[in-house]
């Protein structure tokens, strides 16, 4: 029937029409992400280009100088705490344990003490000497940090009962003694004195404290005022 109207050619051409159709409908809409439409009312933003983070700035290493000046601030710090302990009574007297050479802690710590005394120059030793003092440095306050909370914790826990009586004895005559009357004053810095003497001979105090010489002009002082 159709072929009466359009001829033989016509049908050739409507059945390649139809053929390809099908072959579209077949494939169907392909990837829609493939395909780009032009955004003219701009509802979607393209990215904006990022920008290239800028590099940290290295820190440059301190020179030798400077490790070693840090290291004898740092030496510094632990000698005038340690100081406390030799030259204010109280902590002497509170804290002997400082002093306890069966203690790990404190040894460390004294045979640290010493090592790095012994590595110190006045002068800028160079490089290498540098390096190693501020490394002994490094364990002094390792090691001196550990010996003082041994210290501040133990008081005199451990010791022998006349030890830690003497102990307490002279700390009660020492702090009298700040709120006394000059004669009484030199009586109970003189008890103190003593009362160290005798704790020195039984090892339980270095021999001899810094501060007695010191107690000992005090009393003097008091009994010529």
């Amino acid at each position: 029937m159709a072929t009466r109207f359009i001829g033989p050619i016509g049908m050739l051409f409507l059945a390649g029409g139809l053929i390809v159709a099908m072959v579209v409908l077949l494939a169907g809409p392909g990837d829609a992400a493939a395909v780009r439409r032009p955004d003219p009312l701009r509802f979607v933003d393209a990215p904006a280009p990022q920008r290239p983070r800028a590099q940290p700035k290295a820190t440059p290493a301190p020179s030798g100088r400077a490790l070693w000046e840090r290291a004898t601030g740092r030496h510094d710090e632990v000698l005038s705490e340690y100081a406390g302990y030799e030259l204010d009574p109280e902590m002497l007297l509170r804290f002997p344990a400082m002093w306890d050479l069966s203690s790990p802690k404190v040894i460390a710590f004294h045979d640290a003490l010493e090592h790095a005394g012994a590595l110190r120059t006045d002068e800028y030793p160079g490089e290498g000497s540098a390096a190693e003092y501020a490394d002994a440095v490094t364990d002094l306050r390792t090691t001196w940090y550990a010996a003082d909370r041994h210290a501040r914790s133990t008081g005199t826990t451990g010791l022998p009962a006349e030890d830690a009586r003497d102990l307490d004895r002279g700390l009660k005559l020492y702090r009298h003694a700040s709120s006394s009357t000059a004669a009484e004053r030199a009586a109970y810095l003189n008890q103190v004195v003593s009362t160290v003497d005798r704790l020195v001979d039984r090892g339980v105090l270095p021999a001899p404290p810094r501060f007695r010489a010191e107690l000992e002009a005090e009393a003097r002082k008091a009994i010529e005022s």
